[in-house]
């Protein structure tokens, strides 16, 4: 492991985590290079968290529910409350990942209880409506219903922590910003994990991009005009293009050959640029949005305990500011 404030590469890579490279590589990046971006093939997909449901055991020492906030969704994930923690009155909002067209709280259970078990803080993770129902506006409409709801009701709306993977990872920056844009409370964090911080991956070099172990550019060349949809997105479409000075410390990861990097590094670099509170972890051998693979990789284990210490180190700072 290397260190260069504020980005820190790792690279250690385990037997598992190569295998899941070589698998997604074989296997899953074909399959999606050829799957179909119409409405039958979308739907087929977003059968994927009905299965995942199905055949994934019930989670223990956490109690799970089904909820919503402001009319979108959730699941929302208990674990025994932390004593004497700065996490001790947090909640945390998560998006999860999919591309905007499949995934949902199922497939992302076992990422969400793995927050709950480190935080001890509840976890809303949201199931927010996606193509083809709606284009990424409306996720991100969704997103702020679920952020704005979860204002009123948290045991302190200064201490929510708002993550995402991926596309979901787009999601919590979206808040972020537009939370800042609004005049509404801002979160005290954000997590993302390979987060999608730019619609236009054509922006980038395509030798680099074609290297991603399993996500294929040419099948989100054809979901772009879908994610746009005509509905115009709130503030920046991209928020890597965003003010810095609207975001809150943000944690961000990426793998050594994935889609989303690139624009990580370039967030990263214009928020400390900026002044911003920003740490950054680059991942040799991983897939995208490994993280979500938390029990099975050691590399997630460790990279939710970071993100975590992460935000506990981001609310005892927001808490010495006001004691200041």
């Amino acid at each position: 492991m290397r260190t260069s404030a504020p980005v820190t590469w790792h690279e250690r890579t385990s037997r598992i985590a190569l295998i899941v490279l070589w698998v997604a590589r074989l296997l899953f990046k074909p399959l999606l290079t050829l799957w179909p971006s119409n409405d039958f093939g979308i739907a087929v997909l977003g059968r994927l968290s009905w299965l995942v449901d199905k055949v994934t055991p019930t989670p223990r020492n956490v109690h799970v529910t089904e909820t919503e906030l402001g009319g979108v969704p959730a699941e929302q994930i208990m674990s025994p409350k932390p004593v004497d923690d700065p996490l001790e009155d947090a909640t945390i909002l998560y998006f999860h990942g999919g591309g905007f067209i499949f995934c949902g709280p199922s497939t992302h259970r076992q990422l969400c209880v793995q927050l709950a078990l480190e935080s001890g803080a509840p976890v809303y993770s949201m199931d927010y409506r996606q193509v083809p129902v709606v284009p990424v506006a409306g996720s991100v409409q969704d997103a702020m219903s679920a952020y704005e709801a979860l204002l009123g009701i948290a045991d302190d709306p200064t201490r929510i922590i708002v993550g995402g993977d991926s596309a979901g990872g787009y999601l919590a920056a979206k808040v972020a910003e537009i939370a800042a844009r609004r005049g509404l409370q801002r979160p005290a964090a954000v997590i993302g994990y390979s987060p999608l911080l730019n619609l236009d991956l054509g922006d980038h070099d395509r030798a680099y991009m074609v290297r991603d172990a399993y996500l294929p550019i040419k099948a989100l060349d054809k979901l772009r005009p879908r994610w746009i949809g005509e509905d115009a997105i709130e503030g920046e479409m991209n928020p890597v293009d965003a003010d810095p000075a609207l975001f809150p410390p943000m944690f961000l990861c990426a793998a050594e050959y994935e889609l989303t990097r690139p624009d990580v590094e370039i967030m990263t670099h214009r928020l400390a640029e900026a002044g911003r509170v920003v740490e950054t972890h680059l991942w040799r051998g991983q897939v995208h949005a490994w993280p979500v693979l938390a029990r099975a990789l050691p590399e997630a284990l460790e990279l939710i305990t970071l993100s975590i210490a992460f935000a506990r180190r981001a609310v005892v700072a927001l808490d010495d500011g006001r004691a200041a």
